[in-house]
């Protein structure tokens, strides 16, 4: 599925309230003044944040998800996003909601609980909806989010000792979980008795794609810390700057998640999303903690789905996808345990995607003809319905823009593919789509060369 996106950046509290603007790509910008949280919000935020991984109360956590929601949605930007949300329908796009959350007490808030009370589902967890935090990096990153791979990806588990973690059978779930992945992932285990320098050997051993750590963390004073150990075995807390100085010289990197299966503390949570910020800055393109506690059983079954669909299928590389697929099987599985809402996905990706798999060559044979005419015409419908948001381009930024252009290359890409096509019908919708698609393209680049003349 390709998406637009529909993002939401909360600023510092103001005296009326918190500052908020939403860029639905391809439609405009809205701005506005959110209110100050009421008692009942923040109770019921409290609430939800107390919840332990084994609790049943979905009616609570909906009406957690459904006030944000209305906190949120309660004026302009609701019929903004109704706008976003009903033509990346039309143009059978999902649509993606990005936060951009500068208020420490505002990101705080679990926000995988949004809840939607008209489609009755929380956004996190559904695939037309998925729910990123993001940071805009561009300007420093680049493309660097986007990376070449190959399979099978590099990771690199970090198991620490540390009082209460039983590390046999922390690495016996984690093997477990990803064992049917064998020639998607390759795995190194660096565990026990883990020094700094013992972590920045490893990490020389390899170009490895993700570092998957599960261990204790701290949060004092504002600080954000991860334990390491020093050689005698004593914890040695790291805070997230110096983890940050790990990982800056190594591109390869692509993800850093954080999934403790057996310590069930609510400070390693709080911990390594404190960490987050700091790893995107030093150039980290995504990073996944977790915001609530999860049992043995919840955590391998995040890590099984998720790895499954981050290296495998259509949507390899799109992380955003594949926590979301994560999300709702926790969903499915624990109904009424906020373990659904507990992977938080942070990212400086554009469009959640953290690397690219090279294309097989399609095998035209297997295809079936009409099936094929039925994508090529669908591509013509798309392209027709975008000659609508050509006025919405003039006030479009240069990312908004630079999606259409994607959008746009995949479909001259297809057509091109059919040009030759021993079939008449299949050369007839390609040629008339190309046409159509150069002329969109055209159009496209006549708005991107008036973007720096605003």
């Amino acid at each position: 599925m390709i998406y637009s996106d529909f993002t939401i950046t909360i600023t510092e509290r103001g005296a009326a309230g918190y500052p908020v603007f939403a860029l639905a790509q391809g439609i405009g910008r809205v701005n506005t003044t959110l209110p100050h949280p009421d008692a009942r919000l923040k109770t019921l935020l409290s609430q939800a944040a107390e919840l332990s991984p084994d609790a049943n109360d979905q009616a609570g956590l909906r009406s957690a998800g459904e006030a944000m929601f209305g906190w949120l949605f309660g004026g302009p930007l609701y019929a903004h996003w109704r706008v976003a949300f009903d033509r990346a329908n039309q143009l059978g796009r999902g649509l993606r909601l990005r936060l951009s959350i500068d208020a420490p007490e505002i990101s705080a808030w679990p926000w995988e609980l949004l809840h939607d009370p008209l489609r009755d589902h929380p956004f996190g967890a559904a695939i037309s909806t998925p729910l990123v935090r993001y940071l805009d990096q561009a300007s420093r990153f680049g493309a660097l989010a986007e990376q070449e791979a190959e399979l099978p990806l590099e990771m690199l588990v970090v198991l620490p000792k540390a009082s209460g973690l039983d590390l046999g059978r922390e690495r016996a779930l984690i093997e477990e979980a990803l064992a049917p992945l064998e020639g998607a992932l390759k795995i190194r285990v660096l565990e026990g008795i883990v020094t700094r320098t013992g972590l920045g050997d490893a990490l020389l051993a390899a170009a490895y794609d993700i570092i998957h750590f599960a261990g204790h963390g701290g949060f004092e004073g504002g600080q954000s810390y991860i334990v390491l150990n020093r050689p005698d075995g004593s914890p040695d807390w790291v805070d997230d700057s110096t983890l940050a100085r790990f990982v800056t010289n190594y591109r390869s990197l692509k993800l850093v998640v954080s999934n403790t299966c057996s310590s069930g503390r609510i400070d390693d949570a709080r911990a390594f999303r404190g960490m987050t910020p700091q790893l995107l800055r030093s150039g980290v393109p995504a990073v996944i903690a977790m915001q609530y506690p999860l049992t043995d059983q919840m955590a391998a079954t995040f890590a099984r789905e998720f790895y499954r669909q981050l290296c495998l299928g259509e949507h390899a590389g799109q992380v955003d996808v594949a926590v979301t697929h994560a999300r709702n099987m926790l969903a499915i599985l624990y109904p009424g345990s906020p373990a659904f809402a507990a992977p938080v996905l942070s990212t400086h990706a554009p469009d959640s995607v953290i690397f690219s798999l090279p294309q097989e060559p399609a095998v035209q044979a297997v295809l079936d003809p009409s099936s094929q005419r039925a994508r090529l015409a669908m591509f013509v419908s798309s392209l027709q319905t975008s000659a609508d948001f050509e006025e919405d381009w003039a006030l479009a930024g240069a990312d908004d823009l630079e999606g259409w252009r994607h959008v746009f290359k995949q479909a001259e890409t297809a057509y091109r593919s059919h040009l030759e096509s021993p079939r008449g019908d299949l050369q007839k919708a390609a040629q008339q789509g190309l046409t159509l698609v150069e002329g969109r393209l055209a159009a496209l680049e006549k708005a991107l060369a008036q973007v720096d003349t605003r």
